[in-house]
């Protein structure tokens, strides 16, 4: 097991429209999207764990290379209302096929973390490669009465995120350091789009904005980045 070093992620406050009515006010000043940054695993990354670099040459032997794709939302503890009832970072993986070929299999989700968080879980716990490159999940079935408030979805698949929900005891806020290992097939340029959305509430009445990262992160195994590139 190694342990994986957070970067500084360069930010940019999101302006997220309405999916309702789109001439509707914008929901401005609540969330900020730290990277994504998506960093190859090569076998320098892993070479002081033995169990994790034979794992990642003999995946290399099967045509796949994985990526750590790190990312972070921050939403403001002191934004004007609404408050924040949800909030959802969504990824959508796939292959560059004018760089791939048709034939390419897609990228999936490989690990996530965190997997879950729950009102009293330590959210600043570090995050670590495991054996076959699962992120350490310390999280738990949350026991009687305590919400989740931080939740992976879909992993194993194509269009993974993370869901960050408002409880009874604890507000959206703060900062949420998110990690990703992507399985992508070797020789490939592999994309993540990027895409947040949030819920707001007006009585009872939920209201959904959403923002889209207009260009998408690029995950380029090392065997097809130019030179210049690198």
């Amino acid at each position: 097991m190694i342990d994986v070093i957070l970067p500084a992620l360069p930010e940019r406050e999101l302006t997220l429209v309405s999916e309702e009515t789109p001439q509707a006010r914008a929901l401005t000043g609540h969330i900020t999207l730290g990277g994504p940054v998506s960093v190859p695993v090569t076998s320098e990354l892993v070479a002081g764990d033995p169990e994790l670099l034979a794992f990642v040459d003999a995946e290399a032997h099967a045509a796949a290379v994985y990526h750590l794709l790190l990312c972070a939302v921050s939403c403001a503890q002191d934004a004007a209302e609404p408050a924040l009832h949800t909030v959802n970072l969504d990824l959508t993986l796939s292959t560059d096929t004018e760089a791939a070929g048709p034939a390419a299999l897609g990228p999936v989700a490989w690990s996530m973390a965190p997997h879950q968080l729950t009102d009293t879980a330590d959210a600043s716990a570090p995050v670590r490669l495991g054996p076959r490159l699962a992120l350490r999940d310390d999280s738990h079935a949350p026991p009687p009465g305590e919400r989740v408030c931080l939740e992976a979805r879909r992993e194993l698949r194509s269009d993974p995120g993370w869901e960050i929900r408002r409880t009874e005891t604890v507000p959206i806020g703060g900062t949420y350091r998110l990690a990703m290992v992507v399985r992508a097939p070797r020789s490939t340029v592999s994309l993540a789009a990027v895409a947040v959305g949030a819920t707001v509430r007006e009585g009872h009445t939920p209201h959904r904005f959403r923002a889209e990262i207009v260009q998408p992160v690029r995950l380029a195994d090392r065997e097809c980045v130019a030179p210049g590139d690198r």
